[in-house]
Order: C-alpha cells, then structure tokens, then sequence
C-alpha cells in the first residue's frame, strides 16, 4: 500500500494538498480521481511513499484516510511546471489547485490517459533571460522568425504565447512558413478531438517544434523547450477574469524562471511597468526598442468642438473632411475601417431637467440607449452592458419624473445610421459584442469586408483582432467617452487603440475628438511613443501608481450591510496592513452590492509572507487580485 500526496485540481480548496491511499504503484507528476466533497475531482501526485514508511505518522492522524483507485496516468506534466505552479499560486495568493485549474485544460486532464509523456534531458547551452521587442508588427515578426529558427538550429522548441485565437492563426501565417510540419496551435476554441490529437503531435514529436497557443497550454511538456515568446504583451486579455485571477504575463515570467529559458516579451508599444523595467535594468533588448511608428497614411486630427459648430449649437457625428474620405473611398473602391469606442445609440442618458442619468434597475450601471426592431416595429430600449437588464425606454425620470431625457454620446449604432444617410448602396460590416456573437460570426463578417471593395466596416476594439490586412482608410469616429473612465492604465488602453488603427492604415488616417488638449493624439498621429512614455511615466511616479505600487485588491459582493460589515473586519485582520475601502465604480443594489479594499505596497515588497497568510485566510467569498488591470 502507498500514501500518496495530492494537489486537487479545482477551485475554491481550501487546503494545497490532501493525503489518500492506494494499492496500485504510483509516483510523482501523475494524474489521479480523487473523491472530494462528495463527488471526483482530478489531482495531481506530488509525493508517493510506500506505508510502513510511515507507521507512526498514520497512527497519529485525526481523520481516516480515503482510497483512490483510478489512476489516469503517469508522468503527465514536468516536476518544474508543478514548482512554478505553487510559485503562481503564492504571487496570486491563491491555491496551488486552483492555479492548475486555470492552466491545465479540462479536455487534457479528461484524456490524461493517452497522454503521458516520458522526461528527456534537457539541451545544453539554455539559461534564462528576459528579453524586450518593440516595434512595428512586420520588422517584430520578421525578428520572431529568426529567433524562432535559432532555436531549431540547437534543437530547441519554442512556445509563442497569444492573447486570444484571432491573434493565434494570425501568428501562425507569418511563422509556420518552412517549418509547417513542426508548428503546432492550440486554443480552446478547436475541438476536443483537435486538442487531445495536437497534444499528442506535440509530447510524441522528436523535431523541435514550434507551439503558437494560449496561456492555457502552457503547461504542455517539452524539455526541449529554448524560449517562450510572449506577444501582445500590452493585451488586458492576458488577465483571467475569474478565479483565480491570475495574470499570463507574470505567470509566464515564473515559468520561464523555473525553467530556466528565455522569454521574450513583445508588441508595437510594452507596457509602461515593462518599459521602467527596462530602463532601470531589469530586462534587456533582444533588439534597440524601437520609439517611433512608421506609416505610409496621412494622418489628420479634426476638433468636432470648433466655435462655428457651438454657435450652429450642432453636433456632427462626422466631419465634413471625414465624409469625403468616406465617398472617396467607395467611388475608389477602397476600403473604410470606421472606430466607435461605445456600443447602441448612446452611451448615457440624462434627465434635462434634474441631470439623473438613467441606470439599470438591477445594478445602477448607467444603461445604453439601442433601437431594435420586434416584430417589424423598431423600438427603443434601455440596455444594461454589466449584467444584461433590457427595458422599455419610454420610461419618465426616476427622480423628478420628467419626460426630458436627453441621450447624449455616439455609439456604433448611430454611427451605421450616419454612414448609411451618406452611403445608400455600401456594403457595411459591423462588429462589435451586440452584433457579433460568435468567433465563427467575426471571421464571415471580416473576411466579407475584405473581399468586398469599398466596403465599410463600423466597428468597436473587438474588431481590431480580426482587422488581419492592411485597409486604405481609418478614422476614430468617438473615443472622448474613454477619457471619463477613472482608470490608471486609461491612457496606454487609449494610446493602443491609436496606434493600431495607424499600423493598419495605408493611405489616410482620421481622429476625431472634443477633447480640450488632445496630446495623446498628437503623440500618436506622429508615431512618438517616447514622449508618451515619458509623460505617463512621470505622472504615475507623481501619484504613486505601479510601477511604483504594487496593489493587492480584495472584493467582495452581496448584500450590502453584510458585505460593509466584513469589509470593516477585514480592515482590522489585515494590520499592520492600511486597507483602504471603497464601493466600485458601479457597486450594484443593496441585495447585490460590490465593495473593494485595496494594500498599496512598495515596488519590490510583494510577495511579502505575512500578508499571504492573511490574504489565504479570508473567507472565499472574497475575489483577490494582484496587480489589478483597474481598481474601478
């Protein structure tokens, strides 16, 4: 008989490990059903011992150790995967199972059995480094393949990590070229079958290979393995959304520690935290970063606020310069990529009487205004983005009860209205999450633009992953409405979003803006990524935001004097740790109420041991995130 230790792979565990026993041979790295609160779950083995070993340990124990029988199989993950496991789930106070949870697939744990693997010796010659990109996307791929082909050259496989599956077969066009037979993908939009048959290829194949996938398949064995890239390192995507929150960038940074390779980390534009890191020596350059953007467009700013407009108390929706291009483009046969940073007709409305602005009954987001047609009748309604609530919008003020709601803002619905009053006979694509509701759907929509000349494609950031080709013409319709949000990371979101659109221009590129003093367009008409740097570097140093900080952020939601409460003893658990309280951005009503408390530490105090503890220690309803992408 063998005691065997085991990680169950699951979220919400309270303990990392849990002790079992069984009479078939087992060893360490395997996979096993192990029964858990009254169902099987999957666990990993980190320790197998033969009993009598431990005679006196098991006499001593104060509960009855439970049997497992099925044991999936062996040798399934790298013994230094399951060391960078626990070192993710300490940086994200979170359990070593819950960590595997997120970064095994469930499909590849299901079929675990046709998939062990046996360890080889690693190459010579691999040591850890990490290395920065940044430049224009065909000189940053360009700099991929060479490096990607080094590695071949030492008989070294490559892992090419990707946000998203849009962004995966677009790598894969530019990579495989040459080395087809040796390039792998994998996301979890394939099938069941494709990902346990790709597993397979990749664990089976004696070639170095190339594997371009998602942080979810990091964890697929190859001690061949020479470097990871990581690209789109700027990509809000990387981070999980649910638990345990972990972030694939700093993930991969362990992993890449742990198994002693070199990572790459780049994107037209790194991250302002990135980017410090670089500058006070902590990262190195796989090649001079490169500070200014090139484009063959003619980039123009337009101010949508001129006095002429004010006096005429009009408001465009595009600009007499802007509707030019537009028709220009069709009678040439061009194509129009046209960007709306909100989705429906307007963003907000507001009571012209008493200012209220109009909200979701269920969590007091501020609702959009759509127009949708039911039953052959077009029909307004009040949409909640945040949980969903839809409603009638023939509907008073609930303050005063006036009937003057006034809508205000530009979304992409009234954009496609506009475009269509210029254009009648136009082929116009709109993507965006209202419109657009499947992978499958973008791709049609896309690929329709494309083969479609003069077509126009309307369209929020969603449609900027699947813009894979170059376009004639672009123009920012309405982006002022970013500026609002309470966000620190706000300005590199918007200062992305602006240099896409002028990396896939060729011939005109238009921002439109009502802003007062529109620097950051300036910076990205021009392509100067070094002033941007440099100016939100500065302001972040004079708030105390990270790069200087690091922030550890605990939510909580339900009911609200409950969620006050515990909120309050938190404050007093977590000392000598300062929380600071505060509701969210939109904290909901009082049965589903939203509050945060935030740990500001120093650069370089995280992971600090005390406060691990006391942040595993609370209850799990609470939602702990490390280096939060926004403390709204």
């Amino acid at each position: 008989m063998r005691i065997v230790t085991v990680i169950p792979i699951s979220k919400g565990i309270g303990k990392d490990t849990l002790t079992y026993f069984t009479q078939k041979s087992v060893t360490a790295g395997s996979i096993v059903s192990v029964p858990l609160r009254n169902k099987m779950v999957f666990g990993l083995v980190t320790e197998s011992k033969v009993a009598q070993e431990m005679k006196s340990e098991l006499k001593s124990l104060s509960y009855n150790i439970k049997k497992i029988d099925n044991i999936e199989t062996h040798s399934f993950i790298s013994s230094s995967f399951i060391e960078s496991a626990e070192k993710i789930a300490d940086y994200n106070a979170s359990s070593v199972g819950a960590v595997l949870s997120a970064l095994l697939p469930k499909t590849i744990l299901e079929e675990s059995k046709e998939l062990s693997y046996t360890p080889k010796e690693k190459p010579v010659g691999i040591f850890h480094e990490t290395l920065l990109l940044q430049s224009d996307d065909e000189e940053r791929y360009a700099t991929y393949k060479s490096l990607i082909r080094e590695e071949f050259a030492k008989n070294r496989s490559v892992f090419f990590c990707m946000p998203g599956a849009e962004d995966l077969l677009n790598a894969k066009l530019s990579l495989e070229k040459g080395i087809e037979n040796y390039t792998h993908i994998l996301h979890s939009g394939l099938s069941k079958k494709d990902i346990v048959s790709t597993w397979q290829k990749i664990i089976a194949e004696e070639h170095p290979v190339l594997i371009i996938a998602t942080g979810l398949f990091l964890s697929i064995p190859r001690d061949d393995l020479g470097a990871i890239i990581l690209e789109k390192e700027s990509s809000r995507a990387y981070k999980m959304q649910t638990r345990p929150f972990i972030d694939i960038r700093s993930a991969v940074e362990i992993i890449a520690k742990k198994f002693r390779v070199k990572l790459v980390l780049g994107d037209i534009f790194l991250r302002t935290e990135t980017l410090w890191e670089e500058k006070n020596g902590t990262y190195a350059d796989l090649a001079p970063l490169k500070f200014r953007s090139l484009t063959t467009a003619t980039c123009e700013l337009i101010d949508m606020k001129t006095p002429q407009d004010m006096k005429k108390k009009e408001f465009k929706i595009l600009d007499e310069k802007l509707k030019k291009i537009i028709i220009e483009a069709k009678e040439n046969n061009e194509h129009t990529f046209l960007f709306c940073g909100r989705k429906g007709l307007f963003p907000q409305t507001v009571c012209s009487d008493c200012g209220t602005v109009v909200v979701c009954k269920n969590c007091n987001t501020p609702v959009v205004l759509y127009s949708r047609k039911n039953n052959g009748v077009q029909k307004n309604l009040f949409v909640c983005n945040h949980c969903g609530e839809r409603r009638d919008a023939e509907e008073l003020c609930a303050h005063c009860k006036g009937w003057r709601l006034n809508p205000l803002g530009i979304g992409i619905d009234r954009v496609v209205e506009e475009v269509k009053q210029l254009i009648e006979d136009v082929n116009l694509v709109v993507i965006d999450k209202e419109h657009i509701s499947t992978h499958k759907q973008a791709v049609k929509a896309r690929d329709l633009f494309y083969k479609t000349p003069g077509s126009i494609m309307v369209g929020t950031e969603m449609a900027l992953t699947y813009l894979n080709e170059k376009i004639e013409n672009s123009a920012v319709v309405s982006l002022d409405s970013y500026f609002s949000i309470p966000d620190f990371q706000i300005n590199e979101k918007i200062f992305h979003i602006l240099l896409t659109l002028r990396e896939i221009s060729q011939k005109s590129l238009v921002f439109q803006t009502r802003q007062e003093n529109p620097k950051i367009f300036d910076y990205a008409l021009r392509g100067n990524l070094i002033d941007f740097y440099r100016d939100e570097i500065e302001e972040r140093k004079s708030i105390g935001y990270p790069p200087f900080t690091t922030y550890v952020k605990m939510t909580l939601e339900g009911e609200k004097n409950t969620v006050k409460k515990m909120m309050e003893a938190v404050v007093e658990l977590m000392k000598p740790f300062e929380v600071n309280t505060f509701d969210a951005f939109t904290p909901g009503s009082k049965l589903k109420y939203t509050t945060h408390g935030l740990i500001s530490l120093p650069k370089g105090r995280w992971i600090d041991q005390e406060l691990l503890t006391k942040l595993r220690n609370l209850p799990p309803q609470f939602m702990i995130r490390i280096d939060p992408i926004t403390l709204l």
